[in-house]
């Protein structure tokens, strides 16, 4: 599940960036795009974390729609930074069938594009979505997690109002502090990587993640440095991970 990445010789600093949910309601991407453009101008690494685009909330059209403007968002940000590399880890709202899909014919062609990533490591960090804390911790339940986002279809008019006025009472932030507290995510984070082969982990000194929506900086918890940048989404603080190697 973990797949190692060897960083390009001169490589010093990478950055995280996920849970924009692009295509949602909820999402203010517009706000932090100064931030995401600074911290990937300051990177020669990017990684993007995951639930960039909301496939379960989407309000375009149709699912169509979201996943070539999804590849098209991407390729706009390839060809601006022609030589940078990006990798994309998948998340649980952009587990969608036909955006993975796509996305992997799309990346044959791109020399600096890679994705289909579960959790990547690079020297001593890991950089996961951080859903696979749902569940038991195992890697089963995460291969079950997954599945049931894959099949989850786009939400209803009448879902997507009674979600949007949940985000307007920031009834999302209780939820996130109630389901996500800082220290029990991260020893979740901690009993999952433990599951992992220790020839993955051994060495290993921080995990950037996403997934909680509850920013994160430089937390530490078991000899374990942690990192999530929060999400683009309307009352969440939000700034990308930017990490030295």
């Amino acid at each position: 599940m973990i797949d190692r990445w060897k960083p390009a010789p001169g490589t010093s600093r990478i950055c995280f960036i996920s849970d924009l949910h692009l295509f949602s309601d909820r999402s203010n991407f517009n706000e932090h795009l100064a931030s995401v453009e600074a911290a990937i101008e300051s990177a020669d690494l990017c990684i993007w974390g995951g639930d960039l685009f909301d496939f379960r909330w989407n309000q375009l059209q149709s699912e169509q729609l979201a996943v070539s403007q999804a590849i098209e968002w991407i390729e706009n940000w390839v060809r601006r930074y022609p030589r940078k590399t990006f990798l994309y880890v998948d998340g649980n709202h952009d587990a969608n069938v036909l955006f993975r899909a796509s996305l992997r014919r799309w990346a044959n062609d791109e020399a600096t594009f890679h994705c289909g990533f579960n959790c990547l490591r690079v020297a001593d960090t890991l950089f996961i979505h951080g859903h696979v804390i749902e569940g038991r911790g195992t890697t089963e339940s995460f291969r079950e997690y997954r599945l049931r986002w894959e099949q989850k279809p786009t939400a209803s008019k009448l879902a997507r109002r009674a979600y949007d006025a949940a985000i307007a009472i920031r009834a999302h932030q209780v939820a996130a502090m109630a389901a996500h507290r800082q220290r029990a995510t991260c020893l979740r984070l901690l009993q999952w990587m433990q599951q992992q082969p220790q020839v993955e982990t051994s060495g290993v000194k921080r995990i950037a993640f996403g997934h909680t929506h509850r920013k994160l900086h430089d937390y530490q918890l078991g000899g374990i440095r942690f990192y999530n940048g929060g999400a683009s989404i309307r009352h969440v603080p939000f700034q990308p991970v930017v990490l030295e190697i």
